[in-house]
C-alpha cells in the first residue's frame, strides 16, 4: 500500500506520543504490534526487513543492559525477589521491560522512516507549508543519517580489503576502533554537507520566495481517511484513560 509521507509522519508522531505518555508494558506491546503491521503493509521488501534485523541485532545488547539497570535500581513497589543488596521490585520490573520495549519500538519506527528518499521529505514538509529554508534543514538533518551510514560502510569495506573485520575484533578493541573511526566519518560527512550547502548557494537558493516543483505529492482520499482515523483513535485513547 502506497501512502503519502505526511500520513506516515502523522502515524509515527502519534505512535511515539502514546509510547511516551503511557509507559506500561501493555501499551508498548500494542504499539509494537501495530508498527510491525505497518511494516508489512507499507512498501514491504526483503531488503528492508534485512536492514531492520541488522539494526535490532546491533541494539539488542544495549537494550538488555538498560533493562537490567532499570530493574535493579528502581526499588519502589512490591519486592518480587531479593538476594543480599540485589532487589527486584514490581515497579522496577515493569519499568525496565517497558523502557526496553520503547527502544525496540523506536527501531521499528526508524525502519519506517529512514529508508525513504530525500525528495519525499522535501515534498512532505513543503506540503505542510513549512518555510523553504526550514524544509531543507529538516530534510538534510534526516538525510544526514544516510550520508553517515554510507561513509561508515565505505570505511568498513576499505578495512575488509586490508583483512580487518571489526565484528571479529575483541570487544575492547572493537570499541577503541569505533571511537577511532567516529571522528573521521563525522568530519567526512560534514564536509559533504558543506559542499551541498555551497552548491545550493551557487544555484541561488533562497533568492526567490516562490519555488516550483515538477512533481507534486498531493494527498489522496485514503490519506485523509487514515489521518482522520488515527487522530480520532488517538484522542479517544487519551480521553478513555483520563476519564
Amino acid at each position: 500500500m502506497k501512502i503519502n509521507l505526511r500520513t506516515l509522519l502523522i502515524i509515527v508522531i502519534l505512535i511515539t506520543s502514546l509510547s511516551i505518555i503511557y509507559q506500561t508494558v501493555e501499551v508498548q506491546v500494542s504499539l509494537i504490534i501495530f508498527s510491525v503491521i505497518l511494516l508489512f503493509l507499507i512498501n514491504p521488501s526483503k531488503s528492508r526487513f534485512q536492514r531492520l534485523a541488522h539494526r535490532l541485532k546491533r541494539i539488542a545488547l544495549p537494550i538488555a543492559v538498560l533493562m537490567i539497570f532499570q530493574i535493579l535500581f528502581r526499588r519502589q513497589g512490591e519486592v518480587l525477589w531479593q538476594w543480599n543488596f540485589i532487589k527486584v521490585t514490581s515497579v522496577g520490573l515493569e519499568y525496565g521491560i517497558a523502557s526496553s520495549l520503547r527502544f525496540f519500538l523506536l527501531i521499528l519506527i526508524a525502519g519506517l522512516l529512514l529508508d525513504l528518499p530525500y525528495f519525499d521529505y522535501l515534498m512532505a514538509f513543503r506540503g505542510w507549508k513549512f518555510p523553504e529554508k526550514l524544509t531543507f534543514l529538516l530534510a538534510s538533518a534526516i538525510h544526514f543519517l544516510h550520508i553517515f551510514k554510507k561513509q561508515f560502510s565505505q570505511i568498513q569495506e576499505a578495512l575488509k580489503l586490508r583483512g580487518i573485520i571489526l565484528s571479529d575484533l575483541p570487544l575492547r578493541n572493537r570499541v577503541s576502533a569505533f571511537l577511532s573511526l567516529l571522528f573521521p566519518v563525522v568530519g567526512s560527512t560534514l564536509t559533504e554537507i558543506r559542499y551541498r550547502a555551497i552548491s545550493l548557494d551557487l544555484r541561488g537558493f533562497g533568492l526567490y520566495k516562490k519555488r516550483t516543483f515538477l512533481h507534486k505529492h498531493k494527498l489522496k482520499l485514503v490519506d485523509y481517511i487514515i489521518q482522520i482515523s488515527c487522530l480520532m483513535i488517538f484522542v479517544l485513547f487519551i480521553f478513555h484513560n483520563i476519564f
